[in-house]
């Protein structure tokens, strides 16, 4: 481990945005400076760490001086302010250079506003963002935690982060609405981003504020779960769709219900696995980090609109770039001086108990990779395990929201399915995202050889000697990964539903009912995190539609308490 202590209305807005960012920085500064974190030693440098953090990806959700400027919709401060965003789960960043001038936290980035017809912006706002950054996403937010052992803070790059995504957009498009509704707030507002000029360019910027709010709150409506997700999940599947299938086709008959909620799942690993995805549906790495960015306040124009359909906001050599780093992050090792040494009697019997009972799923180092003869250019993946869901028994919520959902086609997406109208929604997803990543590579001037290695060499050849791209063989199966740091990834399950991985070994009727997330504390014991009822926490109640904690019960038979303190020691040292 290491230890680390627009137009006219654009050109005015920074000036605000500047200091107000100023006082960001040094609040995030000091945050981190008293926190003492430690950083494991998984692979990276400092430099490419930071860059993780705040590296934009083509994800765009607000101009950045509106963001600096906006006030909560409770009236307690800026909703941009440190402590306001750490509500949310949301990481402080030492970084405030030209990657994240603001202090924002980490995950946030700046973009460029793009100004094609369709891809995002109103005409209005569009009219007035010429040199305009607007605020993203990028994949750090959900993939970066903070977790601490007797209070000490120790950040683990990759790791599923606690960051409540949910709460975040709908009280964002809370706080727009409430600045546009009310006069003395929107002037308070207008005056943050305009300065001295707050009188003549207002009526301007509340046009302009006016038509981004109602498109901010129709998207949030895309987005807003039936039932709170709470911290570390989101039902990303259904908000990527959602996003395609209504917002980006203009077709609002094809909104469902986002209720399969899932956790965020660690990024170590990922670009050597043969398939991704708590369903492994998704191959290509720039396919799959292509969706992420669609379903995460990225846009793609499925109507033709911007002029070429099939254009979208995704940065794909930033993508690639992003991929070079996450095959180089390394899994957190267990630290015995800070967790606890481990029992190597104990782990060595739990190896055996392991491979009886959970191999057979859970392919573990060295890992068993899939053969080279089948793949086109001779490259072979981690194998990864696929279990139909019923047969693993867990809650069916997630896996049915894809495979029993069905979407109705515009006259250009038609087109990649054969005229027909309506196409089940794994086949529109899959073939909208690749017609998306075919089309912004060539535009990108990308060669064959480059796009087949932004797709990662996923690839067989037919029997004519053409590329096929690798696909899935089911939809209804769910990913067993390989269990690599497994102790930093809690709650436990496709949908988080179980605390530790001492009561995923246990029967489901010792499982708890309810527990809280959104504490940070690991529980070394029976891995996982500390559940307790605490001030900032969310209630996970597994009784609620899409939270069930039932299913995988391996081996049938059950394990007694000690065989699975020895499978738990095993683990630690994976």
């Amino acid at each position: 481990m290491t230890r680390v202590t627009g137009t006219q209305v654009t050109g005015r807005l920074f000036r605000a945005a500047t200091v107000l960012g100023m006082a960001a920085a040094l609040a995030a500064c000091e945050a981190d400076a008293r926190d003492d974190l430690v950083h494991f030693d998984q692979g990276w440098t400092q430099e490419v760490r930071t860059r993780f953090y705040h590296y934009p990806q083509g994800s765009r959700f607000i101009p950045r001086p509106w963001f600096i400027a906006l006030e909560r919709a409770d009236g307690n401060g800026r909703f941009a302010a440190p402590e306001s965003l750490s509500r949310y789960g949301l990481l402080p960043s030492a970084a405030h250079d030209i990657w994240n001038p603001d202090a924002l936290p980490v995950g946030f980035a700046l973009e460029d506003a793009d100004t094609r017809p369709g891809l995002g912006l109103t005409p209005e706002l569009a009219k007035q963002s010429t040199g305009l950054q607007q605020v993203g996403l990028t994949c750090a937010a959900c993939h970066t935690a903070t977790v601490t052992v007797e209070g000490q803070p120790l950040r683990i790059d990759g790791a599923p982060a606690h960051f409540d995504f949910d709460s975040f957009y709908a009280e964002l498009a809370q706080a727009v609405t409430a600045t546009l509704l009310d006069d003395a707030r929107f002037a308070h507002f207008a005056q943050r981003v305009l300065g001295d000029q707050a009188a003549e360019q207002g009526a301007q910027l509340k046009q302009a504020f006016a038509q981004f709010q109602v498109a901010l709150a129709g998207d949030a409506a895309l987005r807003r779960p039936a039932l709170d997700s709470g911290y570390g999940r989101v039902d990303a599947l259904t908000q990527i769709v959602n996003s395609l299938a209504v917002r980006d086709q203009k077709v609002p008959a094809n909104i469902r219900p986002v209720a399969a909620p899932t956790s965020y799942p660690p990024l170590w690993l990922t670009p050597q696995l043969e398939f991704v995805q708590w369903n492994p549906v998704a191959a290509s790495p720039i396919g799959r980090n292509g969706g992420q960015v669609l379903g995460v306040f990225g846009a793609a124009d499925l109507t033709g609109a911007s002029g070429q359909p099939f254009q979208s906001t995704i940065r794909f050599e930033r993508l690639h770039t992003m991929e070079g780093w996450i095959a180089e992050l390394q899994p957190p090792q267990w630290d015995a001086e800070l967790m606890g040494p481990v029992d190597q009697q104990l782990a060595a019997a739990g190896k055996q108990l392991f491979a009886d009972t959970c191999a057979g799923c859970h392919n573990m180092a060295p890992y068993e990779t899939t053969d080279p003869a089948a793949n086109a250019f001779g490259k072979s993946f981690i194998e990864i395990g696929k279990v139909d869901y019923r047969k693993v028994g867990t809650d069916p919520a997630y896996v049915e929201s894809l495979s029993q959902r069905l979407v109705a086609t515009n006259a250009a997406t038609a087109q990649l399915m054969n005229g027909r109208p309506v196409v089940p929604a794994a086949e529109f997803f899959l073939t909208t995202v690749g017609a998306v990543i075919k089309t912004g590579m060539a535009q990108a001037g990308l060669s064959q050889e480059q796009q087949i290695a932004y797709n990662g060499f996923r690839f067989t050849r037919n029997e004519q000697g053409a590329l096929q791209p690798y696909t899935p063989r089911s939809i209804t199966a769910l990913k067993a990964s390989p269990l690599a740091g497994v102790w930093a990834t809690g709650p436990y399950l496709h949908n988080g539903s179980v605390p530790t991985v001492y009561e995923l070994l246990s029967p489901p009727e010792e499982r708890r009912d309810v527990f809280w997330t959104g504490g940070r504390e690991l529980d070394l014991k029976r891995l996982g995190f500390v559940s307790a009822n605490a001030p900032g926490r969310f209630r996970y109640d597994t009784r609620l539609p899409g939270n069930g904690n039932g299913g995988h019960v391996f081996p049938a038979e059950g394990l007694n308490h000690d065989a699975r303190m020895a499978i738990i020691e095993y683990l630690k040292t994976q």
